[in-house]
């Protein structure tokens, strides 16, 4: 059985399961026009057709801006496989993106049952919500063959309140990046110490609401800023550009911005996993979505629970969710309890030794 699972969201992916195996994956910036964060993977979608007879297609996203279920866009993907194989079958996950995070990690981690845990900027709308508002973080108890169960989700109005992971993308912008460049805070933020005229970040676990914006009328995709004018000891004395290329320039300011959101987001996530390992019993976590790509966290939960053993998935953000939703559907399928452990990275197109070495001259 071959199944096809992609990304169309940003970080496009796509991948190849056989027989529960995962025999290819790849993300559109690697083999497309080199974007960054490439969204729609035609081109491994297409790839993928071609070399392969396809049984079923699956994906899993959580942005209205790439939907493949809408009748503007469903039909190319659609369209697509049954130009190659007319009897593909088609399994959407689109409303289930932290479940298609938890099911990747936690297939790859090699674990027979543990609590996997889920943090990103938004996830699937809350359909039964009364107004928008979407899963940002979440714990599951994950076992074989298919069984997720939440214990915990935190779900955000998307034009009213901030998440964990939008106030650490919310001050990375400040710092003037985007907020795809989280991992350039997460570098600075040693250099930085405990700033005792700073507020509270966060209030409830959500985003202090006297320090974090919206402007829905300018930004209308749920961009949030920071407040300066209830936060003037916050606002920037220069353009963030100054520093960027000249480190003599910058100040303690952005140093000590960067250490608290590190911090504090840190210890709120480290305070939740302590809470779901003391009432579930489970000693084995692993973790996906966007922030765990984090490593600073990271190293600091392995210290905090040094008793716990933690899978952090290497392809944490919206990319592996390609993987989950072709990993849910073959163990709904199947009912297979097979474990199969994430042994290797490289999982790109292969190359022949003659390939390799003519690339070689091209630089020598």
């Amino acid at each position: 059985m071959n199944i096809l699972g992609f990304n169309p969201s940003h970080h496009g992916s796509s991948c190849l399961l056989q027989d529960g195996e995962l025999k290819y994956f790849i993300q559109e910036e690697r083999i497309g026009n080199r974007e960054k964060y490439a969204a729609y993977p035609f081109r491994s979608f297409i790839d993928i057709l071609q070399n392969y007879k396809i049984d079923y297609i699956t994906w899993g996203t959580p942005s209205s801006s790439f939907s493949v279920s809408s009748r503007n866009n469903f039909p190319y993907w659609q369209q697509l496989a049954y130009s190659y194989h007319p009897k593909t079958k088609f399994f959407d996950f689109s409303n289930s993106h932290h479940l298609c995070h938890a099911a990747h990690s936690f297939y790859n981690s090699g674990f027979k049952e543990c609590l996997g845990i889920v943090i990103d900027g938004v996830g699937s709308k809350i359909i039964d919500a009364k107004e928008l508002t979407r899963e940002t973080e979440t714990i599951f108890h994950c076992s074989y063959p298919k069984k997720f169960k939440i214990l915990y989700q935190n779900q955000t109005k998307i034009y009213s309140e901030v998440n964990l992971s939008r106030v650490y993308e919310t001050i990375t912008m400040h710092l003037g990046w985007t907020r795809d460049e989280a991992g350039k805070t997460m570098g600075l933020a040693p250099y930085g110490k405990q700033n005792p005229t700073f507020p509270n970040f966060f209030h409830e676990n959500k985003g202090n609401p006297n320090v974090f914006c919206f402007d829905i009328i300018k930004y209308p995709i749920q961009e949030t800023f920071i407040n300066e004018e209830k936060n003037p000891q916050l606002k920037l004395k220069k353009s963030p550009k100054k520093w960027h290329y000249d480190k003599s320039k910058i100040t303690d300011l952005e140093k000590d911005l960067a250490w608290r959101v590190q911090n504090d987001t840190q210890q709120i996530v480290g305070d939740g996993i302590e809470k779901a390992i003391q009432e579930t019993g489970l000693k084995q976590v692993c973790c996906a979505g966007g922030y765990f790509l984090n490593c600073v966290t990271n190293y600091y939960l392995i210290q905090r629970f040094p008793d716990i053993e933690f899978y952090f998935e290497p392809i944490a953000n919206d990319a592996g969710t390609a993987i989950g939703a072709a990993k849910l559907v073959w163990h709904d399928l199947t009912k297979d309890v097979t474990i199969r452990p994430f042994k290797s990275l490289y999982l790109g197109k292969q190359y022949s030794k003659e390939e390799l070495l003519e690339g070689i001259k091209k630089y020598t």
